[in-house]
């Protein structure tokens, strides 16, 4: 649509009057553009197709040209585009390259069969001019080669040869080209056409490299821009990658349905990508994962942004205004390309961060962890009497847990939704909030929905056992108690398959 505006705003530059039909051409021409998908997301590219469509009078040739500007800095950022022209006279094959020059292309010219056969060989292009005569072969025999070739099926194919009839035009168009042109070709229409068939050919591959369920680039188009950024940039430039898991997420398609799994993965996606705007790259991986990619930034600094995304992540309500509520978390591993790490290894290495965070609590962002690492599944202990605390703190440790103490029920529930525990052991009888209180608290939490409970208490009765199992305790342990019993049960209870029994675990 570029071309197609720049030849509606031309009868501009002449600096005379322009009629109302220029004007209502700029103004479709302009509102398509920013109506297409990939300047939706770009405020700049908004604000200058407004201007455009407000502009009055001697306003209208400088918004006009600001907004070409602009068009071209978007294109000079993204992967130029590649266009073969098969032609084997010298002349005609030059006059095509400068008509058909414009900012994010490359121009690559073949004279003969064979030489366009290598240079397919070495990339595939966006777009094709193809001569019919040539010196060793016919051009509709490699017409028909790149129509039946899956890598260049798609390729536009525009036909430029000379006046060979109504037949040889007809049995171009059946075998694939999508427009053809007689010599000697008017150089303006020609350009055009060929934008066109650029851009609609651009818009099919972008929709075939967005995820259908959140708009974000999918895997394919975040490996190709990953290879484009490492083709600019030079080799001691830092570079981030984020991989981000969405925590239980299985659950929300098999408690509310998949449209509405869907629809919650699409506010997601909008709200990581809100996050990290300064992210080069945010894209869909797969499943449940977010993949983000920071050029100029080392693995701590974009750990901090990834951990600003979890925060605003977690405030987002997906059902508010429902009875129940439905909050997410993710949690995610950050590692560091540059200095002989490739993006492979790269991306191993956030995986099995990634991988850690989840076994190691969730709800958490990881990077440079040891290799050897073991996760340390994170216990969050509620208990107001110190002798108890530090018995089964130093038992629980030697057993290779992490263990948070809180003093009273009200502090464990205001700690509980970020700390990343695995398991909540609590007493009954403490201050501010006491056990029973805090396991209501828990249960009552969309985050913590899942967390399994242990009670650990003086209070042995059958009412203070049976209200406890009513409010969601998933053990009760009464004291005096072993601590390798305790050590034993929680890791019975940390055993259970992803909590497979409550399916409200997010």
């Amino acid at each position: 649509m570029r071309a197609a505006f720049e030849h509606a705003a031309r009868p501009l530059q002449d600096g005379e009057p322009v009629g109302d039909d220029v004007l209502e051409s700029l103004w479709r021409i302009a509102r398509a553009i920013g109506e297409d998908e990939a300047a939706v997301a770009r405020p700049e590219l908004q604000a200058a197709v407004a201007a455009v469509l407000t502009a009055g009078g001697e306003q209208v040739a400088g918004s006009c040209a600001a907004l070409l500007a602009l068009l071209d800095r978007v294109t000079a950022s993204t992967p130029a585009e590649l266009i073969l022209v098969v032609e084997d006279e010298a002349l005609s094959a030059r006059s095509l390259e400068v008509m058909l020059a414009a900012p994010g292309r490359r121009i690559v010219l073949a004279d003969t069969v064979a030489a366009a056969r290598a240079a397919l060989a070495r990339e595939v292009p966006s777009l094709v001019v193809l001569d019919l005569i040539l010196p060793d072969g016919d051009g509709r025999s490699l017409l028909l080669e790149l129509r039946s070739d899956p890598r260049t099926a798609a390729v536009p194919v525009v036909v430029l040869t000379a006046r060979l009839g109504a037949t040889v035009r007809a049995e171009c168009y059946a075998l694939g080209a999508d427009g053809y042109f007689e010599k000697p070709v008017e150089p303006e229409s020609f350009a055009v056409a060929v934008s066109s068939r650029l851009e609609r050919h651009a818009r099919l591959a972008q929709l075939a490299r967005r995820d259908p369920v959140t708009g974000l680039p999918n895997r394919a188009a975040f490996l190709e821009t990953w290879h484009h950024f490492a083709g600019l940039q030079p080799a001691e430039t830092p570079c981030a990658l984020a991989v981000m898991d969405l925590d239980h997420f299985r659950w929300v398609g098999e408690r509310w349905g998949r449209q509405f799994a869907d629809a919650v993965m699409r506010r997601t996606g909008v709200r990581i990508s809100m996050a990290l705007r300064s992210a080069a790259c945010l894209a869909r991986w797969d499943g449940a994962e977010f993949i983000a990619m920071f050029r100029g930034k080392r693995a701590e600094e974009a750990r901090a942004l990834v951990e600003q995304a979890l925060v605003a992540l977690r405030r987002v309500d997906f059902r508010a205004g429902e009875a129940e509520p439905l909050l997410l978390t993710f949690s995610a591993g950050v590692s560091e390309l540059g200095n002989g790490i490739t993006m492979d290894d790269a991306l191993a290495e956030a995986d099995r961060l990634r991988h850690l965070a989840k076994e190691s609590g969730r709800n958490q962002v990881l990077s440079g962890a040891p290799r050897e690492a073991v996760p340390a599944r994170r216990i969050l202990f509620a208990e107001d009497d110190p002798d108890v605390v530090r018995m089964v703190t130093r038992h629980l440790r030697a057993e290779g847990f992490e263990v948070v103490h809180c003093p009273d029920g009200r502090q464990a529930l205001e700690l509980a939704p970020g700390c990343g525990a695995s398991l909540l052991i609590s007493d009954i009888e403490m201050p501010e909030l006491d056990g029973l209180g805090l396991l209501q608290g828990i249960r009552a939490h969309p985050m913590l929905r899942h967390l399994p409970v242990m009670m650990l208490t003086a209070m042995g009765d059958d009412q203070h056992i049976v209200r406890a199992f009513e409010l969601g305790a998933d053990d009760y342990v009464i004291k005096p108690f072993s601590v390798r019993e305790v050590a034993a049960r929680a890791r019975r209870l940390l055993r259970r398959p992803s909590l497979a029994a409550l399916p409200l675990a997010f």
